[in-house]
């Protein structure tokens, strides 16, 4: 299947999942739920191991599938991939690529990875005053954090694919990217009073996050496309 077919089909997966979450938050609305803070708990415990996850993944991109790919295949194979081209920020050393990066004295940082590593200890920072500090808040509060929270997610996708890239807004939206799930989570569990459907906010999460990355991937292949040189790393 064609990268651009696999984007449209994570893209149309992405905004069901928004509508349908859509309009479980206005089928809620009316008849709000207490949520039991023991609930409210486990959802956060739940988020932060998936932030920790995260942070991981931004440090050691893709350990999780190595990891199961090595209890499968043996490791004589591992230089049958080589690239003719360095990576740096596990992006290649190409001036098309420049605006991916930014250098810290000799080190070479993701700006993407940086954002949503950022994002997640934020979250992670935001979601324990979430529980500690148990503040009567009106259930229109939440339904309008939902809806702030998806706004949030397709800038992030327009952000991903745009052309002219700048290091530093694109760190914030990674960032942002990150805050928009958490606010969406918090937002149904307390709309809905269930834990259930908290739980369900992160799997959606952890969609919509893969269809950012399937973005980035189809992003970079059509900037591979595009340059004279032989490499093609995407």
């Amino acid at each position: 299947m064609k990268k651009s077919s696999t984007v449209l089909i994570y893209i149309l997966l992405s905004i069901t999942a928004a509508f349908l979450l859509l309009i479980l938050a206005i089928s809620s609305n009316s008849n709000i739920r207490t949520i039991d803070i023991f609930d409210r708990f486990f959802v956060s415990v739940f988020f932060i191991i998936s932030c920790l996850i995260g942070i991981s993944l931004t440090i050691h991109p893709g350990w999780i599938r190595k990891s199961i790919k090595g209890v499968f295949h043996s490791s004589t194979n591992n230089n049958l991939n080589k690239t003719s081209r360095k990576r740096e920020g596990h992006h290649p050393n190409c001036d098309n690529f420049k605006n991916h990066t930014f250098r810290v004295k000799n080190k070479v940082y993701c700006t993407g990875c940086l954002g949503l590593a950022i994002g997640c200890i934020i979250s992670i920072i935001l979601i324990i005053f979430y529980n500690s500090f148990l503040v009567k808040i009106s259930p229109e509060i939440f339904f309008y954090l939902i809806i702030i929270g998806m706004i949030l997610i397709g800038f992030v996708f327009i952000e991903i694919i745009s052309n002219k890239r700048n290091e530093f807004i694109h760190i914030i939206s990674n960032s942002l990217f990150i805050i928009s799930f958490l606010i969406i989570i918090i937002g149904i569990t307390e709309i809905t009073g269930n834990k259930i459907y908290g739980i369900i906010g992160i799997i959606l999460s952890f969609l919509w996050l893969d269809t950012r990355i399937q973005l980035s991937n189809w992003h970079h292949s059509k900037i591979c496309s595009k340059c004279c040189n032989s490499c093609k790393m995407y």
